[in-house]
């Protein structure tokens, strides 16, 4: 399947915003309440992404396919206090639902990593919810490691607990 992988612009808000609220109902069905879930609308999701694109440049990054926007990567530096600031992070991975088990999610990760590597980073964290049994399986076979960091986070009215993966990058893996 032919793609391409830009930077997003702000004009790419709505589109973001609707691959962020579908990928959210679906993926996260058995795990956030309905109530929640319901919640997201591609308004609320537009407007979150249109501040955080002019605020950050360089985050987020759109997949392409038929000129239509079906996915989005957001990344940057380590926001973990805990961390060193030689290490980068994944904020997101995001695809429409249609477009998932095709290979585009490994390539939109795959030019995640490239692009922190570039930056200069030697490793990379991402967090997952240790109900995302499909994500974590996701990330492992992508070379991510459990590294044994949890925290609670409150969604809508239930607490759930997220796991921090962790992958040093080839260039700097120890011989």
């Amino acid at each position: 399947m032919d793609y391409k992988i830009r930077w997003a612009t702000c004009g790419d808000s709505k589109e973001l915003g609707y691959v962020h609220a579908n990928s959210w109902k679906v993926a996260y069905k058995d795990i956030i309440s309905d109530k929640v879930l319901d919640e997201i609308t591609l308004e609320k999701r537009k407007k979150r992404f249109e501040k955080a694109i002019k605020n950050r440049e360089k985050e987020n990054a759109v997949l392409i396919v038929d000129k239509e926007i079906v996915g989005f990567i957001a990344l940057g530096e380590c926001r973990d206090e805990d961390l060193d600031n030689y290490i980068g992070e994944i904020y997101a991975i995001y695809l429409l639902p249609s477009y998932w088990r095709k290979g585009l999610g490994s390539s939109l990760l795959e030019w995640g990593i490239k692009e922190l590597e570039n930056r200069g980073y030697e490793e990379i964290t991402l967090w997952v919810l240790e109900d995302n049994e499909e994500s974590k399986n996701f990330y492992e076979s992508k070379g991510f490691k459990e590294e044994g960091k949890r925290e609670k986070i409150k969604i809508g009215d239930k607490y759930l607990e997220k796991v921090r993966y962790k992958k040093i990058l080839d260039k700097h893996l120890k011989i």
